[in-house]
């Protein structure tokens, strides 16, 4: 008996319409709200959502960074990963698919690597074998990508992954091997992020003497931005006390895909305290893409919860629209740990003679010698500065700079830019991975609310400064403000003119080396 190779293409076909668009036929036909252009593609788990974060961002994750997820969509994003990464996600999708799939990311003093595995449920459809029943058939897709992504230059990160995607329809089984690749173009003007690349570029399919190929896309991209760490409030009743700071990125992306209608997706991510977050997104078209995406995750020490939620508007589907299962619901779990510093590979030594400890020690006391002697005129130099440098714990350092403003100002003034040049030195040279955390503070003139915000805008652009006239990270860099807070005021009381007023309109550094941007 001959097996029909329809019976074989519709679970394909099912595929696309319940995950996403797929290529377009020559002639695509209309229909009202929509069209019905959904044509064959091989692999289609390719283009499924992944992970929480970008479902809840409606994929817009072209110039997204600093996230495992990132493998999947734009591999230039993994590369400013600073530790260890393991990401496990599992999706339920309309139609009764699943979805799961997990990452690994470590970083090295080359790049950042990683490797991630994807497998779909397609479901089961009835076959026929000589126009009879033939039971039901079941549809899987797997898919292993592996590669990285390094720093070019400031501005520039490139990445590329290799893939292998295999699909099992009924008894046949293929597979397609393909090369994905992007770049990104961050920190340009310090807040905006631009994006681009090209994905699922791949060989064909062929069941039955018919091939299809991956479905191939191109994409650009940018995020900005819109607030970086800006204390919004200081309240006892919520985070210890501690400043309710808050970080909010718009994203946007516009993909191309081969013999398809262009398409658009954009979202917003915001993020409270780093702990806290919540995502909205939305994406165009007319065909099953359409529709809105909810997200929230938590940050719980070095584990990162998330959920999100898309739903479809099943315009030139409609018989999904009763789903009981709804559109699309994500989840994922992703742990922290390690960095490159401990990727480094260790080479076994085998030892002939007997180890001479002495020559071992005094080795390391020269070398600490040395260390100290090339740091010594930098720290002289702070304490001739007048900069005092507290200890709170073995890590942790708070520097008091004699950097002070002018009455209602927020300008850094010229005389201070030497002491501020000594702290980059010292933050370039002896903590160049720590966060470091400015505050601002105000003296007493002025409402509590204005004073909050004054203190915040020292503290910014004590943080500029660093930045753009010393070179350093702005992602190095956290900026809070106390406002007029009597307890932290250095001469209580002293306000405007007042002697010792100067003193409370200044900025403090924190250094905490126990955390890493």
């Amino acid at each position: 008996m001959t097996r029909l190779r329809n019976a074989l293409f519709a679970l394909a076909v099912a595929a696309p319409v319940l995950g996403a668009q797929t290529t377009t036929p020559k002639n695509p036909t209309s229909t009202p709200g929509g069209d019905a252009d959904n044509g064959i593609h091989a692999a289609t788990l390719l283009i499924r959502g992944v992970t929480p974060r970008a479902v809840g961002l409606s994929e817009a994750m072209g110039a997204v960074e600093g996230d495992p997820s990132a493998l999947f969509y734009n591999t230039a994003g993994i590369a400013r990963l600073k530790t260890n990464s393991f990401l496990v996600t599992g999706s339920q999708g309309f139609g009764n698919t699943q979805l799961a799939a997990a990452v690994v990311t470590f970083p090295t003093a080359l790049g950042t690597f990683g490797i991630g595995a994807r497998a779909l449920n397609e479901g089961t459809i009835e076959a026929t074998e000589n126009y009879q029943p033939a039971g039901r058939l079941r549809g899987y897709q797997l898919a292993l990508e592996g590669g990285g992504a390094i720093q070019m230059t400031r501005h520039w990160l490139w990445g590329g992954t290799l893939f292998y995607a295999n699909e099992t329809l009924g008894n046949q089984s293929a597979g397609s091997i393909g090369v994905n690749s992007s770049m990104m173009f961050p920190d340009i003007f310090g807040r905006l992020t631009l994006g681009g690349g090209v994905r699922n570029w791949g060989t064909a399919v062929t069941f039955d003497n018919d091939s299809k190929r991956p479905p191939l896309l191109g994409y650009g991209a940018g995020s900005f931005d819109l607030l970086k760490h800006r204390n919004l409030m200081e309240t006892p009743m919520l985070f210890r006390g501690e400043p309710i700071v808050l970080d909010a990125k718009l994203v946007g992306q516009v993909t191309f895909p081969q013999q398809n209608e262009i398409y658009g997706a954009g979202g917003i991510e915001a993020t409270v305290n780093g702990v806290a977050i919540g995502r909205i997104g939305y994406t165009t078209g007319d065909d099953n893409r359409r529709g809105l995406s909810l997200g929230a995750g938590v940050n719980v020490g070095q584990f990162r919860l998330e959920y999100a939620f898309r739903n479809r508007i099943n315009a030139g589907s409609k018989i999904y629209e009763f789903d009981p299962i709804g559109d699309e619901h994500h989840v994922s779990a992703t742990y922290f740990w390690g960095g490159a510093t401990t990727n480094t590979p260790t080479v076994p030594v085998i030892l002939t003679q007997p180890i001479d400890t002495a020559a071992i020690n005094a080795a390391v006391r020269e070398a600490v010698d040395k260390q100290l002697a090339q740091l010594r005129p930098l720290l002289d130099s702070l304490r001739s500065a007048q900069v005092e440098v507290r200890q709170e714990s073995d890590l942790v350092s708070k520097y008091i700079v004699p950097v002070h403003f002018g009455f209602d100002s927020a300008v850094v003034r010229d005389s201070d830019f030497a002491v501020l040049g000594q702290i980059a030195d010292v933050v370039r040279r002896v903590y160049p991975t720590a966060l470091v955390t400015i505050e601002g503070f105000a003296d007493p003139s002025g409402s509590d609310a204005y004073n909050l915000r004054l203190s915040r805008r020292r503290a910014e652009a004590v943080r500029d400064v660093m930045t753009e006239r010393f070179g350093l990270p702005s992602r190095q860099f956290r900026t809070v403000g106390y406002g007029e807070q009597r307890v932290r005021q250095v001469q209580p009381g002293a306000r405007k003119d007042d002697p010792g007023a100067l003193q409370n309109r200044r900025v403090t550094f924190t250094i905490d080396a126990t955390q890493h941007f």
